[in-house]
């Protein structure tokens, strides 16, 4: 069996909700901006981590941007015997607050900032997929999209600094895991943990 997660990062189809994979800092109708939180409050959860601490034959993230990465993933997770997972990065223009002509980009820049790293985990071996030739700023992403527009006040500036480091930590231990040299060259960010529900 092959489980395909279409993750918009909320719960999209019901009214914009926060869900668990809700990033950091992100507004939704149930974590809005106001003068108590400024949007989640938390990180997202892993959810491609915690299907591969299953130990499943197969795991993989992907993105709609690159149709060859997830349309290879889709054979070799076919063609594993016993579930496979794969967790495709989908955009949401009305629900991330940008133009829907944009929706590719968006994927890409998730991809290039290292938010969303393609890789797949094969039977324990952690492979990736695609490496940038130059790791860029989050706030590349973030800064495009109106659910983070509140984001860039001075006051909450702090939130995307915690959400850079955030994304440092985890690519810095994704490369060390699938054997890559983990000197990371990343473009100057305009300055960008814990975890919940």
């Amino acid at each position: 069996m092959l489980y395909v997660c279409y993750d918009n990062e909320a719960y999209m189809n019901t009214g914009i909700q926060r869900s668990s994979a809700t990033p950091l800092g992100a507004a939704t109708s149930t974590s809005p901006v106001g003068k108590k939180r400024p949007g989640k409050e938390v990180f997202r959860k892993d959810l491609t981590g915690i299907m591969i601490a299953h130990r499943i034959p197969y795991v993989a993230q992907a993105s709609v941007h690159n149709a060859r990465d997830f349309m290879g993933k889709v054979q070799r997770a076919l063609g594993m015997d016993g579930p496979s997972f794969i967790n495709v990065l989908g955009t949401c223009h009305r629900g991330w607050r940008f133009k829907m002509e944009e929706s590719i980009e968006m994927s890409r820049l998730a991809v290039e900032t290292c938010f969303w790293p393609l890789y797949e985990v094969e039977q324990g071996e952690w492979r990736l997929n695609y490496r940038p030739k130059q790791k860029r700023a989050l706030d590349e992403w973030t800064k495009r999209q109106g659910r983070f527009a509140h984001l860039y006040k001075e006051q909450n500036r702090h939130i995307l600094e915690r959400a850079q480091k955030e994304v440092d930590r985890q690519w810095a231990e994704l490369l060390a895991r699938c054997g890559e040299e983990t000197k990371v060259a990343t473009t100057p960010p305009s300055s960008l943990g814990e975890y919940g529900c």
